[in-house]
Order: C-alpha cells, then sequence, then structure tokens
C-alpha cells in the first residue's frame, strides 16, 4: 500500500508506554513533526521519564483525558487490557477518530474490540507493525523501530477507505510498509513465522541444559548459534503468554507440524540415512532463502 501524504494526523494518542508505545511517541516525534503526542500510562514514574525526555504534548494517568481530541488512538498495552481500556475511554472518544492497535494477533481482538467498536458507530482498524527487540520497556525505546518493517493492517469491518489510508499514510511516515491482510490470514502467517519461533528459541533454551554436559561447560561453549537462536526468547514471558493464547488454535497447527517434521529427523537419524538428513537440512535452507530473499 503506497500512498505518500506525510501528516494524516494532527494529534495521536498512545495508550503504553513500552518497548511499542515508547517507539512510536519518539518516531511521531522525530518523522512527523508538528503532530500532537498524547501518551497514557498507569505508572507516574513512567510519565515522569516521558516529561523528562519531552516526548509528549500531553501525558497523564487519565486515559479518558488522555484519548479527549486525538484523531488517531493507538493500543499498545497487552491483548488481555484492551476490553477494559476501551470501555473506560469511549465516553471521551471523538466520533471521527481512528482506533488501532499494535497487538500481534488479529482475529481474537476484531471479534471483541472490532465489534465492540463497530456496534457503536466508531471505526477501528487493526495494526501490527513487524517490529520489536528481545528487551522490553520504555528504557529500550528507539525512533527507529519501524523503519523498513512490514506493518499488517487488518479492516474486517470495512472501515472506509479514506481512513484505511489515512492510517496506511501513517505508518508510512514512521518508515513501515503496510500490507493488506484478513485476520485470519496474518494470524495464520505469523503463528508460523513469529510466534512457533519463539516456542522453538524457547525450547532450545529449556532443553540446553539437559543431558550430560556440565553446567560450566554449557556455559563456556554457548556462543552465537545459540545466542541467535534464542535472542527472541528473551523477551516478556508474560506477554507472550497473552499472544500464545490469543492465536491458540494456528499455533497448534504449528507446532503439530513441527513435532511430525523432529519425528522424520528422529528417523533419519536412528537409520544413520545420510542422504536423507541431508534433504532435510537443504528444505530447511532454501526455505529461509525463499522468505528472506534479501537477507
Amino acid at each position: 500500500m503506497k500512498t505518500g501524504r506525510k501528516k494524516p494526523f494532527r494529534s495521536v494518542a498512545i495508550l503504553g508506554i513500552g518497548l511499542l508505545g515508547g517507539s512510536l511517541a519518539m518516531a511521531v516525534h522525530r518523522f512527523l513533526p508538528g503532530c500532537e503526542v498524547r501518551l497514557w500510562a498507569r505508572r507516574e514514574q513512567t510519565l515522569a521519564q516521558v516529561a523528562e525526555r519531552k516526548l509528549a504534548s500531553f501525558a497523564d494517568a487519565d486515559i479518558c483525558r488522555v484519548v479527549e481530541g486525538a484523531e488517531l488512538v493507538i493500543l499498545c498495552t497487552p491483548i488481555s487490557t484492551f476490553e477494559q481500556l476501551v470501555e473506560k475511554f469511549l465516553p471521551s472518544l471523538d466520533r471521527d477518530s481512528i482506533i488501532t492497535d499494535v497487538g500481534s494477533v488479529k482475529q481474537s481482538v476484531h471479534t471483541l474490540i472490532g465489534n465492540l467498536l463497530t456496534m457503536k458507530r466508531y471505526s477501528f482498524i487493526g495494526s501490527h507493525p513487524m517490529a520489536g527487540a528481545e528487551k522490553q520497556g520504555f528504557a529500550h525505546a528507539r525512533a527507529d523501530l519501524f523503519q523498513g518493517a512490514a506493518v499488517a493492517l487488518v479492516n474486517p469491518h470495512r472501515v472506509k477507505d479514506s481512513k484505511l489510508l489515512r492510517l496506511a499514510e501513517f505508518w508510512e511516515a514512521l518508515g513501515g510498509h503496510p500490507i493488506l491482510l484478513q485476520p485470519s490470514e496474518h494470524d495464520a502467517a505469523v503463528a508460523r513465522v513469529s510466534h512457533l519461533p519463539h516456542v522453538l528459541a524457547a525450547l532450545c533454551a529449556r532443553n540446553a541444559m539437559g543431558g550430560e554436559a556440565a553446567p560450566s561447560a554449557l556455559a563456556a561453549l554457548a556462543s552465537s548459534g545459540f545466542r541467535d537462536t534464542t535472542r527472541i526468547c528473551h523477551g516478556n514471558a508474560e506477554m507472550w503468554t497473552d499472544i500464545l493464547l490469543a492465536n491458540r488454535k494456528p499455533v497448534l497447527e504449528a507446532v503439530g507440524d513441527c513435532e511430525n517434521d523432529l519425528a522424520i529427523l528422529r528417523q533419519l537419524l536412528q537409520k544413520e540415512d545420510r542422504e536423507g538428513i541431508n534433504a532435510w537440512l537443504e528444505r530447511a535452507r532454501l526455505n529461509r532463502s525463499d522468505l528472506l530473499p534479501d537477507k
């Protein structure tokens, strides 16, 4: 989705100031000068840090005051909190505002929050920027987090095209590349290329301490391969529990396929089938090249 306009919104409310929310505030401040940034956080300490860094025109612990007058409202809290927050700020929301989120799962969000907002005649379009880091929290936020990142947009409630384009323009201005998907299509894809990799990274880390090797030897020999493979499982466990449960069915399907594939590898190893093992590994290499041709 290529647009071109550089200032789609005059005022943006960001609800939740962790890694993504904080990075959004920094990115809007840098790439959309003149856009009013309104921030909400529960903790006074976080609000004090925002004030110190002068990232917002208005920051407050009162969510209703934060959303007042905002043309775009972005949910940047865990998915499990969305319903509670929406019900709280809805009376203060402008009728023409666009509401979006940065959640990693879209079907359940649209079933719950999208239906609620649509029923009340508000405009909700889901977003998922494919950007993040293993270290969470506002302390690790950065303005360039969305540079070059794909941003999935989902619009099953058929919010009018002019609003969809404004949201796409917003993400483009921050350096993202918007793509339009159906919620089920999005969830099936991220289960394979985002959620399953996190599970497998966790599996590697969980099993590293097994077997007969001494912990001292493991620590001495754990190098770039182990570090790079397990990096993503260093993320917040509570957040990832929410994600895996919200996308349970596609993740279960992906895990089942992995179990079947591991069973094939186990058989090849048991039979000492060199040719079969080589073909198994080569298929993995080719798949990666197909998915990441420029990387």
